[in-house]
């Protein structure tokens, strides 16, 4: 389809316009560079200087174009933060507290783990910034990227008035290195055909695979973060959800090709219920009863047990 373009008196459909429309959109291009090239230029001094550029928002702060100043409401939120993560709890505890309490987290929203660990690792709260932690890749895509050392960082201090003492954060940060540490040391886990397939219609996440007790299971990560009174999350035991697909797909013994090769994806709708979309289009549903806690206690959960009554009377 040919384009006029008046200003210019050229068509996109001629020769001479398509050569026109290139030397425009590269004298465009270069000129999106420069203005990109000039704003970054004007940023990183105001980084050199201890400038706060561009900080428009921080939970437990007011901010504006005139001051940086604490809010009351929110920085003793902050505060407690930091004192309950140094006394032991964990993150996932302290989000479920928060939302169970009221508390608007950041913007608004709900806490969750990764919330509680971005407030916890911010050495803003103690009045001081790190600056340029971050930076786009390009002026065409604008990503923004982690700063790990293709740029230089800077180091402001007394920036805004703090929430905690420098104490306060660097004990927390010990908290965090240890957390760090044992996630090092934990063995990768095992990729299973029904990691992001396990959906949860009521809260829109999907199920994550847990150990507990010696057994093996599928609950919402809703319900895993923040609680029951978020998502009714009952837990599917995998023994059970194995059984449950094998009957759906028609075989005796359940097999985790044929699953993956069929299955599009398995919505809970409610408990003991599960929703099967194929990949053809087709959809089919099953309901299973739970078994007594007897019968549901495997030979490993059992063996367990016997050890732990020995250990218990050697003890005594």
């Amino acid at each position: 389809m040919d384009i006029f373009f008046e200003e210019q008196n050229i068509h996109s459909m001629s020769s001479d316009g398509e050569l026109m429309l290139t030397i425009l959109a590269s004298y465009a291009q270069e000129e999106s560079l420069s203005a990109s090239e000039n704003q970054k230029w004007r940023i990183r001094k105001g980084f050199e200087s201890g400038e706060l550029v561009n900080w428009r928002f921080l939970f437990g702060y007011r901010i504006s174009k005139e001051e940086i100043e604490i809010d009351m409401e929110t920085a003793p939120i902050v505060l407690e933060i930091f004192e309950r993560v140094i006394a032991g709890d964990t993150f996932g505890v302290i989000s479920r507290d928060l939302n169970s309490r009221g508390i608007p987290g950041v913007l608004g929203g709900k806490w969750c783990v990764q919330r509680i660990r971005d407030i916890v690792r911010n050495e803003k709260y103690t009045g001081n910034a790190m600056l340029q932690k971050h930076f786009r890749n390009n002026h065409l895509e604008k990503k923004k990227c982690r700063n790990t050392g293709e740029l230089p960082m800077f180091y402001a201090e007394d920036t805004h008035p703090a929430i905690i003492d420098e104490d306060t954060f660097n004990a927390a940060q010990v908290i965090l290195q240890e957390i760090q540490n044992k996630q090092k040391n934990r063995p990768a886990p095992k990729h299973s055909e029904f990691t992001g397939k396990l959906y949860c219609p009521h809260c829109n996440k999907n199920y994550k695979r847990t150990k507990s007790s010696g057994t093996v299971g599928w609950n919402c990560s809703t319900y895993l973060s923040q609680g029951k009174a978020y998502c009714h999350g009952k837990k599917i035991p995998e023994t059970t959800l194995k059984a449950v697909c094998a009957s759906v797909l028609g075989i005796q013994d359940y097999c985790s090709d044929t699953f993956t090769d069929r299955i599009e994806r398995i919505e809970v709708p409610e408990d003991n219920h599960l929703r099967f979309i194929f990949k053809d289009g087709k959809v089919d549903e099953r309901t299973w009863a739970d078994r007594s806690r007897r019968d549901s206690w495997t030979e490993e959960m059992k063996q367990a047990a016997r050890e732990r009554r020995k250990n218990q009377c050697q003890e005594q």
